[in-house]
Formats: structure tokens, C-alpha cells, sequence
């Protein structure tokens, strides 16, 4: 496992030619940067750069400096033996004409979703989402290689080709449900949602790398940490299962996609 930081300050001259000299991923620009370093020699030498005593005409640190844990990565190894998978989303990255509609203050979250919704720093926090009723989007003009894609700030609803989703995922027992094309109110005829089912256990998540957020931050709703932080905790209770959601929410209402090692396997055959 490889942890991940980021470095902030306002750099100085000689504080850029300190981390020039060092060959980081890249150039270091003078005044108000960031850079992000995996855990290692290099960050070792930073940390010790950084931790000198200062002296009257000599500040160790710039102004604003900070060190941020962001998260982790595993290596090959660790993920051929690992028996389940938590993904952020299917599909890689969407471009906003497939976001859900409407969506100029994200209307259709009342249209979609029995959820609670709170405002905090002037965005919009979302608890307790369940879908009732379907998604409404652009029409998606699909390539010959496309297979799917995801609903963007919605990124745990994946969306399928329907030729792909009857021919491979709905013998598996997987379910789908429509989808709607927004100008016209009409059914989409080729494009379904992915149904994803809540596990049968709850995760345990309590006192974990991912256990991060009080209660106050969150309005009472108690959820947890959406970036990778650690090795993700096991079920209180294993069950069979291709893919599903977890019972617990991930900040801002998410909840994560959890998949079998055999169901990760197929998403590699198809380049998802």
C-alpha cells in the first residue's frame, strides 16, 4: 500500500531549489504551489528539510505550508489477493451533456431521489438517498466501443449499453430499470441503469481509517470517508453477491459499489 500527500506553500527561491534539485514529477513554480509525492525517500527528505529548527533570519518553512495526507494505491500484488473490490464508480469520467436533468441547481434530485438534503458552505449535502424513480438525461450518442458510463456528480448510478446489459450482465441475474430521454419524456431504447442492490451486511467501518467525519460536520447523519484512505474494512457478515451498494453512506449521501473478484474480472474483459 502506497500512501499519497500533497505539499502547499508559498514557496520561496530558495525553497524551489531545494525541491527542484530533488526531480519530482514536476517543477516547482515560485509564490503560491502544490505538489503531490508518494511516501518514500524523497518525502522523507522533505519532511527532514522541513522539520530544522529556525533561527532569527532564518524561517524554515514558508508561509502557508502544509502537508496533506490524501490517500492510497495498491500494488498489483495486493489487489490480485484481494477477494472484493470498493470502486468510487463504473464507467470512468462523464461529461456533463450525460448528467442527470434537469440540472441547473440539480432539480432532479427531488424528482429522483426521497433523500434529506441540507445545505453546508453553500453546496448541497444529501442523506439517506433512495432512487424512486428513474433517471432523466440528454440522449447519449453511443460509440461502437462504448459499453457504459456513469451519471457524473451521481457517480455511483452507472448507465449500460442495453445490447450489452442483456447479453452479459442480465444472466448473471442482475436487474436494470429505464431510463428516460429528458426532452421528450420518452423511454430510451438503448440505454438501461444498472440496478445495484444493498449488501446484506453492514461494513465495519466504525474507529477505521475511513471513520473521519463527526456527526456535527454531517447535520447528525453519520458517513464516512469517500477517498480511499486505507484497506477497505470486511462485511460484520459474508454473502454471495456480483456487485453491491453498501448499507452505510459516504459523504455527501454516496454510497460505495462493492464487487466480487469475479465480477471485477469481467469488467477487465470489456475494458470497463
Amino acid at each position: 500500500m502506497i500512501r499519497h500527500y500533497k505539499f502547499f506553500a508559498d514557496w520561496r527561491k530558495k525553497d524551489i531549489d531545494f525541491l527542484n534539485s530533488l526531480n519530482l514529477k514536476k517543477t516547482i513554480e515560485k509564490g503560491y504551489d502544490s505538489f503531490f509525492i508518494e511516501k518514500g525517500k524523497i518525502y522523507d527528505k522533505i519532511i527532514a528539510h522541513y522539520s530544522k529548527k529556525d533561527y532569527f533570519f532564518n524561517k524554515t518553512k514558508p508561509n502557508e505550508f502544509s502537508n496533506i495526507f490524501t490517500g492510497v494505491s495498491f500494488s498489483k500484488r495486493e489487489l490480485d489477493k484481494s477477494k472484493y473490490f470498493a470502486l468510487l464508480s463504473i464507467g470512468g469520467e462523464t461529461p456533463c451533456s450525460r448528467w442527470p436533468q434537469p440540472n441547473k441547481e440539480q432539480e432532479y434530485q427531488e424528482q429522483v431521489f426521497n433523500s434529506t438534503r441540507y445545505k453546508s458552505e453553500k453546496i448541497y449535502i444529501t442523506a439517506n438517498k433512495k432512487q424512486k424513480a428513474p433517471f432523466r438525461i440528454k440522449k447519449p450518442r453511443w460509440s461502437k466501443k462504448e459499453i457504459c458510463f456513469n451519471l457524473g456528480m451521481e457517480y455511483e448510478f452507472t448507465c449500460f449499453k442495453k445490447e450489452f446489459f442483456q447479453e452479459v450482465l442480465a444472466p448473471l441475474g442482475l436487474q436494470s430499470m429505464e431510463v428516460i430521454h429528458h426532452s421528450t419524456g420518452k423511454v430510451l431504447e438503448d440505454t438501461v441503469q444498472l440496478i445495484v442492490p444493498i449488501a446484506k451486511s453492514k461494513l465495519l467501518l466504525e474507529n477505521t481509517a475511513y471513520d473521519i467525519h463527526p456527526l456535527a460536520e454531517t447535520r447528525g447523519y453519520k458517513q464516512y470517508a469517500v477517498q480511499t484512505l486505507d484497506f477497505f474494512p470486511p462485511f460484520e457478515k459474508e454473502f454471495d453477491f456480483h456487485i453491491c451498494y453498501s448499507q452505510e453512506d459516504f459523504l455527501g449521501g454516496h454510497r460505495k459499489i462493492i464487487i466480487s473478484k469475479e465480477f471485477c474480472k469481467l469488467l477487465v474483459k470489456h475494458k470497463i
